[in-house]
């Protein structure tokens, strides 16, 4: 008689992943090993999710190898010949497994032939030629045998892949599934899912440390720290870079660093070759998410998922605003896009595609908002770079077009800056697409596009001077080639970029290169042109910025008899401003009484025009709360400048530099009445965030800084007051010159109380 076929358990069938160099354990790890060590562990099936790369196959090869190492190890210290589970029928899956299957699960097909292939196995039968029957059979098997097993199923494409192909739920079998997908329908009664994400800072340095060290590179943990960012924290990424770097001693972390950061080079010329790649790797990493992003674009919506990611892959990886995803301009572009296909698409279409992505771990949500307008959307730095190095350029072109116009129409109507997550993460959008656009696309005949523009005053209004005249300076070289030296657009920006010079300190520098571009304004464009009127009004507002407020007022005077040429192009927001400029300039050279009903006019214009809480009206408000106080009316310029602030705060948010001005003179009114040592904290609390949004040699904050010493001084602390006063007279030399008018100010009033005068 034939003898039974009798397998050698404990049984692998498949091949396990070759395991990774330096394999790093993951928050989950120990979860997963204390899970197999259950004796009645519910659920059943684990599902490792998360984006490709971030090393699920790893983890789940791991335990495999785990299980199976301690399984042949119980078994072969067993002294019985009889079976284990007949000796403990209560012992540990992790002890008692008899079977590993390991399954590459891309497709049903491969699922289903698996299952075969692990029938045959472990009843040493022959092919029978029908492989859905003995795949069949072998789930059968499961539910039946006494036996423990483990299942994994390897890169699950979707749900769908697995329908009538699912292990069964038993006490003796548990179930492995690693996915991209992070579909909630994987979480079931008997299904349990872990989300597999990056590296955390320590583990990446952790890594690279001991993958350089066995080939005894350099390890300067800073450096090492600054690669791990680079590649965002993406395990593949970084085995591939050590394995980069490994491959070519003679290259400096600093210089591999480099060449990560040259947008000449491709991340294809940065990692290894398929033939070189680590830990028998099939793919460098710019391919890990092709094959997600082909499924995702065959999915409902078919075949908006790659448009839509272009389109972010051009924006902030930390989040893009959903309201500007679903704009109108976005779904134009994405409409355009499906020309041909004979559908509209919608914002309804686009939230579904943006669903799909989710699924494919393309793009993660970031932080949620007060409602879904203000939701975010995140994404790898490295999956943005791969879609757009996969990308035409004339398609890049388009997507860089639409998203800035999806940015300029989900940009707060009327705000200059609102200080919340939302509007931070326009403005970091508004940078990553400006550093994308090596095409120049944002640029056509008629010069820029208008979220250029948004961004250099955002980059102005918070602060930001140095990045600010970097854009601008940027924008200018680019219109200098593209348009001309004397087309508007050209010295429209030489007129913004000399207020930056003024806001910077060189004030007298900026008055000569304002009234440069004027006579090149006037002979080109006109002296009513819009260009010119605004060069003019800079020019007003900078003479009075050198304390020559008589001078400004000549210049106000011009600019509104200019205005007032233009008949019905005039503009009543535009003089309005400009009657409240001129007006403030009154007021500081000893005309208040003439510029204070002349402010109360302007304030009551501009909350007819603008509405109360528009910027300029803010502004206005804040004038004649000056007036007033250099008139003597301390109270009255207190109440509103207190009913201002808490309107700019609504509309800016707490550090915008026109909220941290209006507290800086409300706190000088306060003083004014009496409450000194509240204003001395009030200034104090100020000077650095003066320092942080204006820098610290900027005439705001050397101002708000004399205005602490001098109210100090006047608190009686004579001695504090005369070393804080010392060293604005030594910043202000430095930053602005001795002749300067702040600094003969400040040096005054040192002088005068050093001697007692």
């Amino acid at each position: 008689m034939k003898e039974a076929f009798r397998p050698q358990w404990p049984l692998l069938v498949g091949s396990l992943p070759a395991a990774a160099s330096w394999f790093e354990p993951r928050e989950c790890s120990p979860t997963l090993h204390d899970w197999m060590a259950f004796t009645d562990a519910s659920p059943s099936t684990m599902v490792l999710y998360g984006m490709g790369g971030t090393g699920k196959t790893q983890l789940a090869a791991n335990l495999a190898t785990t299980v199976l190492a301690t399984a042949r190890s119980w078994t072969a210290d067993s002294a019985s010949d009889s079976d284990p589970r007949q000796d403990s029928p209560a012992a540990s899956p992790m002890l008692s497994t008899d079977l590993v299957v390991w399954v590459t699960a891309d497709s049903t097909e491969h699922i289903v032939g698996s299952y075969a292939r692990a029938w045959r196995a472990v009843t040493g039968m022959g092919p029978s030629g029908d492989v859905d029957d003995e795949a069949s059979r072998f789930l059968s098997w499961l539910t039946t045998t006494p036996r423990g097993w483990l299942m994994i199923l390897d890169d699950v494409p979707d749900l769908g892949a697995l329908r009538g192909w699912w292990p069964p739920n038993t006490a003796s079998g548990r179930c492995v599934v690693t996915t991209r997908s992070s579909d909630t329908s994987w979480r079931t009664e008997h299904r349990a899912r872990i989300n597999v994400g990056l590296y955390s800072p320590v583990m990446s340095r952790r890594y690279l440390r001991r993958v350089l060290e066995q080939q005894g590179r350099e390890r300067d943990a800073a450096e090492l720290d600054r690669l791990a960012a680079d590649l965002g924290h993406l395990p593949l990424a970084l085995a591939q870079a050590a394995a980069y770097l490994c491959e070519d001693q003679s290259l400096t972390i600093a210089q591999y660093r480099a060449l990560l950061a040259d947008r000449t080079l491709l991340l294809a010329d940065v990692l290894p070759d398929v033939s070189n790649l680590p830990d028998a790797q099939q793919h460098i990493v710019a391919a890990a998410w092709q094959v997600s992003l082909q499924r995702a674009d065959e999915l409902t919506p078919v075949g908006l998922a790659r448009p839509l990611l272009l389109m972010l892959c051009l924006l902030d990886p930390h989040g893009v605003p959903a309201a500007m995803v679903t704009s109108p301009a976005s779904v134009q572009y994405l409409t355009a896009r499906l020309s041909g296909r004979h559908r509209a698409v919608s914002a309804h279409h686009v939230r579904q595609a943006l669903r799909v992505l989710r699924r494919f771990s393309l793009v993660y949500p970031g932080l949620p908002g007060a409602d879904e307008r203000d939701d975010l959307i995140g994404m790898h730095q490295l999956i943005q770079r791969a879609v757009r190095e996969a990308s035409e350029p004339a398609e890049l072109a388009t997507s860089v077009r639409a998203a800035a116009d999806s940015l300029q129409e989900a940009w707060p109507s009327g705000v200059d800056y609102a200080d919340t997550v939302v509007g931070r993460s326009l403005v970091s959008c508004a940078e990553h697409l400006v550093a994308q656009d090596t095409a120049k696309a944002l640029w056509h005949g008629g010069g820029p596009h208008s979220v250029l523009s948004l961004l250099g005053r955002q980059l102005q209004a918070t602060g930001r001077r140095e990045q600010g005249l970097r854009h601008y300076t940027s924008m200018l070289h680019t219109a200098r080639r593209l348009l001309g030296h004397n087309h508007p657009e050209t010295l429209f920006l030489r007129s913004d970029i000399a207020g930056l010079r003024a806001e910077a300190g060189d004030v007298a520098g900026a008055v000569a290169e304002l009234r440069k571009v004027l006579v090149l304004q006037s002979r080109h464009l006109g002296e009513e042109s819009p260009h010119a009127l605004t060069t003019l009004n800079n020019l007003a507002h900078w003479r009075g910025g050198m304390g020559d407020y008589a001078g400004a007022v000549t210049e106000y005077d011009r600019l509104l008899v200019t205005l007032q040429k233009r008949g019905d192009l005039l503009d009543e927001a535009d003089v309005l401003m400009t009657r409240r400029s001129r007006a403030y300039c009154m007021t500081q050279c000893g005309r208040e009484a003439e510029a204070l009903p002349e402010l109360h006019s302007v304030v009551e214009g501009s909350k007819r025009v603008n509405g109360p809480r528009h910027p300029r009206t803010m502004v206005a408000r804040n004038a004649l709360a000056s007036c007033l106080g250099r008139m003597g009316r301390n109270d009255e310029a207190a109440e509103i400048l207190t009913s201002l602030l808490t309107d700019q705060r609504m509309v800016h948010g707490e550090r915008h530099s026109e909220v941290l001005i209006t507290r800086s003179n409300l706190a000088q009114q306060r003083a004014r009445t009496g409450h000194i040592e509240d204003a001395v904290v009030e200034l104090t609390q100020l000077v650095p965030l003066f320092m942080e949004v204006f820098g610290p040699h900027q005439v705001r904050t050397l101002t708000c800084r004399s205005l602490l010493a001098e109210w100090t001084w006047r608190a009686g602390r004579e001695g504090s007051a005369r070393a804080q006063m010392a060293e604005v007279v030594d910043d202000a030399t430095r930053a602005l010159g001795s002749d300067h008018h702040f600094t003969l100010e400040a040096r005054l009033s040192l002088t005068r109380w050093s001697t007692g005068t």
